[in-house]
């Protein structure tokens, strides 16, 4: 099992949800903060613009195709911000 912590731009849907057949999920719908390739988002006057937070438990072969599709789309230079974080799961309570 994998922990994923998907960090987005808010303007983007659960559509790759939907495309890698993950319906189970924990959505925080406004993060802000800055980083490398997607900018800075701090909702203020000067960085404009929230992220969504999303994570997501998941059996190893749902996780990779994720892992898979996200390296995919951040090839493409015009593109919302989008990073996924993998982090092994110990126990499941």
């Amino acid at each position: 099992m994998e922990m994923l912590i998907i960090v987005c731009s808010s303007t983007m849907q659960e559509a790759f949800f939907e495309k890698a057949g993950i319906s189970s999920y924990t959505r925080i719908p406004e993060v802000v903060g800055a980083g490398r390739g997607g900018g800075t988002r701090l909702n203020d006057e000067i960085w404009p613009g929230v992220n969504s937070l999303y994570l997501v438990c998941l059996p190893t072969e749902p996780a990779a195709a994720l892992k898979t599709w996200a390296r995919e789309y951040r090839r493409d230079e015009n593109r919302e911000g989008f990073k996924v974080f993998s982090l092994a799961v110990q126990e499941i309570i």
